[in-house]
């Protein structure tokens, strides 16, 4: 099931879909906020951003990478829409993510 949320601010206006934010972890919430907020690691990876998915499976969003199984940390996967691009990206519990493997978290 898709479910749409919007977030506004001075800067843009993002649609949220996927698995609702709002059913995460208040540390996870976080996390995926400050990814992909105004001038976040998202922004300046992609442009400016139009949406943001969080990829879920039966388990919930919260899992270890099967792209890279060398990576141990948890992550939530997000399919993000910017202006100069779209990729999957990995979202750590700290706020920071990539979009590629082998990239630095930032």
């Amino acid at each position: 099931m898709i479910r749409a949320f919007s977030t506004s601010s001075a800067k843009s206006v993002n649609k949220w879909l996927g698995f609702s934010r709002d059913k995460l972890t208040p540390t996870w919430r976080k996390a995926v906020e400050k990814f992909t907020e105004p001038g976040g690691s998202a922004e300046k990876k992609l442009g400016k951003i139009d949406s943001f998915e969080i990829k879920s499976r039966d388990e919930g969003p919260v899992h270890k990478s099967h792209y890279n199984p060398e990576d141990e940390e948890d992550i939530i996967s997000m399919r993000i829409r910017g202006e100069n691009d779209t990729k999957t990206c990995h979202v750590y519990e700290d706020g920071t993510g990539k979009t590629k493997k082998g990239e630095d978290p930032d």
